[in-house]
């Protein structure tokens, strides 16, 4: 029990635990990692109703899939490749997602040593048998494995989408397109992809 006391205190540092890269567009009080992981764990209830997948599963996935944020902090994409200039920084992070494929997977790799190392260390005192199942289902969603892990990655993505609509909503000059590039290049599912009409018709609406 005093083990898993020490863990629960421990991801309970994720409230504070701030969504970096969208700073990098000029917001001053990003969502927390549990913000995200609570948004993401709601819309796979309502969204995964329609779909023959474990729920209770795909929520657990959603529950830990940041959780070596703890130690890591939030890495982003830019992580080292920020321009000094405010100008050029503000190009750059509108323009990420057109870095080559080689520079995506080279910094994939390193991501995931990163968290992997930070997962083993937070979760390296539990009880074998609630270790083994927080370790296969991390690794399952960042390998994207299961059907579950497939659904919880594009959820991720979408609920991505969905934070930098709202800033959009309360500053016109946010630009949403870095996500909305990314979104159109990942979903795949059709109850998402209709969701995702549903965002575009709001924020042509305000437009």
């Amino acid at each position: 029990m005093k083990n898993i006391l020490k863990f629960l205190i421990d991801i309970g540092k994720l409230k504070s635990v701030l969504r970096k890269g969208i700073t990098f567009y000029g917001v001053k009080n990003p969502d927390s990692a549990i913000d995200h992981s609570f948004r993401m764990a709601m819309m796979i209830w309502l969204f995964g109703k329609e779909k023959k997948i474990n729920i209770e599963k795909s929520l657990k996935i959603a529950l830990i899939h940041d959780m070596c944020k703890v130690l890591t902090g939030d890495i982003t994409p830019y992580d080292g490749l920020l321009p000094k200039n405010k100008k050029e920084r503000d190009k750059f992070v509108r323009r990420w997602r057109r870095l080559s494929l080689r520079e995506k997977e080279k910094r994939h790799i390193q991501k995931f040593k990163k968290e992997y190392n930070a997962l083993e260390k937070l979760i390296s005192k539990l009880p074998s048998k609630i270790k083994a199942e927080l370790k296969r289902l991390w690794l399952d969603y960042h390998r994207s494995e299961s059907l579950e892990a497939k659904f919880v990655s594009q959820i991720d993505i979408v609920e991505n989408l969905l934070e930098a609509f709202e800033w959009w909503g309360k500053n016109k000059k946010f630009p949403t397109q870095p996500w909305w590039e990314h979104a159109e290049e990942a979903i795949e599912e059709p109850l998402l992809l209709d969701f995702l009409k549903e965002i575009k018709k709001e924020e042509l609406k305000k437009k």
